[in-house]
């Protein structure tokens, strides 16, 4: 507990401000200044493109066909996908980002100076930043707002979850699992996104009539890049009530996911079952 305290003490001490980042001039194209690794690079801001690498600049990564919409319109291409483990703009870090890398080098060409990527507007619309071209800077939220931003999303999310399971919806319940999530219900423990169905699916998804689910959301933790989630749940199945205390580890690809889930009886209930 104590690590845990200093720990969460360390996040917030080094949570990053509001910051006004000071954009660069690559001809006429707004470029910003990051650092990779060590490195300093410089990456054209386009709210008009998706956000991608250059292949020169990063060389690893597997192969794969996309779809990519830059200065030069929308277009299948070859790149390779490649995982950025940390980018700091300003003292801003984020990480674990997945892009493309193609071949940039007509930007730079075009420009007369080096370019190593593209923020498009999908990672500008994620962490909530905005381009004013006007004053020439980026603005990029304090860690604060973007957490908050962040929980009213994962919120939305959860909500339609739910509605997924009162309808007994499979498809759209398991887009909310981590093909790795691991839940342990009072039921057992499930490992993987199959399991965890083949769980719901018999106790849930098949009863007559249908099992109606309400979650109220207690707190909210972010830990890095993930959100640490704490909500009582009521469960109504063939007329018996089920009601438990649990607990999510969500973390956000293209959207949030459940990839740790752990449910027990409610202090309360314990305490009475023990009697």
């Amino acid at each position: 507990m104590a690590r845990f305290l200093i720990f969460l003490l360390l996040a917030f001490a080094l949570a990053a401000p509001a910051e006004e980042v000071p954009l660069q001039d690559c001809d006429k194209l707004p470029v910003i200044p990051v650092s990779v690794a060590g490195s300093k690079l410089l990456f054209l801001v386009d709210t008009a493109a998706t956000s991608m690498l250059n292949l020169n600049s990063f060389a690893s990564g597997k192969a794969l066909n996309i779809s990519v919409t830059s200065w030069s319109g929308t277009a299948l291409t070859n790149a390779h996908e490649v995982t950025v483990g940390e980018l700091v703009i300003g003292q801003h870090h984020f990480h674990n980002l997945k892009l493309p890398a193609i071949d940039l080098s007509a930007i730079g060409r075009a420009c007369g100076r080096p370019v190593d990527g593209i923020v498009g507007s999908d990672l500008l619309r994620d962490w909530g930043a905005t381009v004013d071209l006007k004053n020439h800077t980026a603005h990029l939220p304090s860690d604060r707002e973007t957490g908050e931003s962040q929980i009213a999303e994962l919120h939305r999310q959860l909500l339609d979850c739910q509605a997924a399971f009162n309808r007994a919806d499979e498809s759209a319940f398991a887009d909310c699992l981590d093909p790795e999530i691991v839940l342990f219900a009072t039921g057992g423990d499930f490992y993987g996104r199959d399991a965890a169905m083949q769980y719901y699916r018999q106790n849930y998804f098949q009863q007559h009539p249908p099992a109606h689910l309400a979650i109220t959301l207690r707190a909210h933790h972010r830990l890095g890049d993930a959100l640490w989630v704490e909500y009582d749940l009521h469960i109504t199945v063939a007329h018996r009530e089920i009601a438990a205390r649990g607990s999510a580890l969500c973390r956000k690809t293209d959207k949030w996911r459940i990839v740790h889930m752990n449910h027990s009886s409610r202090p309360a209930d314990a305490l009475a079952s023990a009697r």
